[in-house]
């Protein structure tokens, strides 16, 4: 492929920065027979998260537990991370192992061959039995699985429970109910929703039409955001816009979790879709706000927008198998503890979720949805796609443009993306 050729040449001209990077940020890859190097978020690595703490505690058993081992951490920012690493792999070097968002980071790593394929360790049927299917597929490119999956969440539906039951409105289980709340809401005078700005709170919507937004399951990806089924989720998310003004005035500039909170927090939207971890930052900024939790509205099938984080292993590395026997170590259920502290779910198949949540019992909503949370479409710079779906939302928003004005400039933009990242 042209652009990956492309990447590649680029990355010859990054071995200067990428010499410094590893100057400020531990040793390179393979300094010896028994010794691997993490990259890490920071608050992975920090005694102040309580995630943090426990990397830290597991990687010292894992040093313990095997002698003459040395595990080296790097950290860097949540922003950072996939360029940092590109960076290094590109340059023949990096970390032997990367923590990656699965939104997507592994499908661009894999695409320009900077990641081991997992069949070099375990079978795919080994995989496929003991990992979620959402979480696992998060990093599989042509067929390919490239990444363990650590924690995982999805997106759900938070509500003002004393609102709903200030205007006798039932918490809204269907698409149907949602819609019908949210016209009774706007009516009273009340704001309807809340998310953050992307295409993350869409997926649920196209994927539970039984429309993958872009078919992947081909040697090239396929647009399908504009069939029927897709005109049907399209139309049912802006029409809650056009016929309502379901979305609260903030929406448009929810760039930021944290802009996301306030407005369920202080009353100026009812509803909010985001994930488990939405629960905390709402209830910091209004104690006193009954929160409920539900499932995402179903629509023709049951379906929400996966997220985490997954374990991955640098083409570069020299202890290929060191690294991957150090990634199934800290996945295994006997180090849960470490994503149990923040109330994590694991991507494996078989937990029991009313015992692992006995701390976060209102998290278990979000477990449930589990065995039918999806991954973004696994595409060649997905950031790219999650924001031209985006652009497309606000151009309805602003009242720019149609639905169906905007959802055929975003197929013919995201074809025009696919052209360009698959020649």
């Amino acid at each position: 492929m042209k652009r990956l050729k492309v990447l590649l040449l680029i990355g010859l001209t990054l071995i200067i920065a990428a010499g410094s990077l590893f100057a400020a940020g531990g040793k390179q890859t393979g300094g010896s027979s028994n010794e691997i190097t993490l990259l890490l978020l920071n608050s992975f690595m920090s005694t102040d998260d309580p995630m943090g703490a426990q990397v830290l505690k597991a990687v010292k058993e894992f040093e313990a537990e095997n002698p003459g081992v040395k595990v080296n951490l790097q950290g860097t920012s949540q922003q950072d991370i996939l360029e940092q690493f590109k960076t290094l792999a590109l340059a023949g070097s990096g970390p032997d192992v990367a923590v990656m968002d699965n939104s997507g980071h592994a499908i661009d790593l894999a695409a320009m061959n900077l990641l081991l394929p997992l069949n070099n360790f375990i079978t795919d049927a080994d995989l496929t039995s003991y990992y979620a299917e959402g979480p696992l597929n998060s990093g599989k490119f042509r067929g390919i699985y490239y990444s363990i999956p650590w924690y995982m969440d999805n997106c759900g539906l938070l509500y003002n429970v004393k609102r709903l039951k200030d205007l006798n409105i039932e918490p809204p289980k269907t698409w149907a109910q949602l819609e019908d709340a949210i016209s009774k809401l706007t009516k009273a005078g009340y704001g309807g929703i809340i998310s953050y700005l992307s295409a993350y709170e869409m997926y649920p919507f196209f994927y539970q039409n039984n429309n993958a937004v872009i078919d992947t399951s081909g040697n090239t990806p396929e647009v399908v955001i504009n069939n029927a089924a897709g005109k049907e989720a399209w139309n049912y998310w802006t029409g809650l816009h056009i016929k309502y003004g379901g979305f609260v005035e903030s929406f448009k500039e929810a760039n930021t979790w944290d802009k996301v909170y306030e407005p369920l927090a202080s009353g100026e939207a009812t509803f909010l879709i985001g994930g488990d971890w939405c629960v905390t930052g709402v209830k910091k900024l209004n104690p006193n706000l009954e929160v409920g939790i539900l499932p995402m509205p179903e629509g023709k099938s049951k379906a929400t927008a996966l997220g985490g984080w997954t374990w991955n292993i640098n083409r570069n590395s020299k202890n290929p198998k060191l690294a991957y026997d150090f990634i199934r170590y800290i996945t295994s259920p006997e180090r849960d503890y470490i994503i149990k502290a923040d109330g994590r779910l694991p991507g494996r198949k078989n937990v029991d979720y009313n015992q692992y949540l006995a701390a976060y019992p209102e998290r278990l909503v979000f477990a449930s949805q589990v065995p039918y949370t999806k991954p973004r479409p696994a595409i060649i710079n997905e950031k790219a796609i999650d924001k031209l779906i985006t652009d497309a939302f606000l151009r309805v928003l602003y009242n720019q443009q149609t639905p169906q004005q905007a959802l055929d400039q975003a197929e013919k933009e995201l074809k025009q993306n696919i052209t360009d990242n698959y020649k």
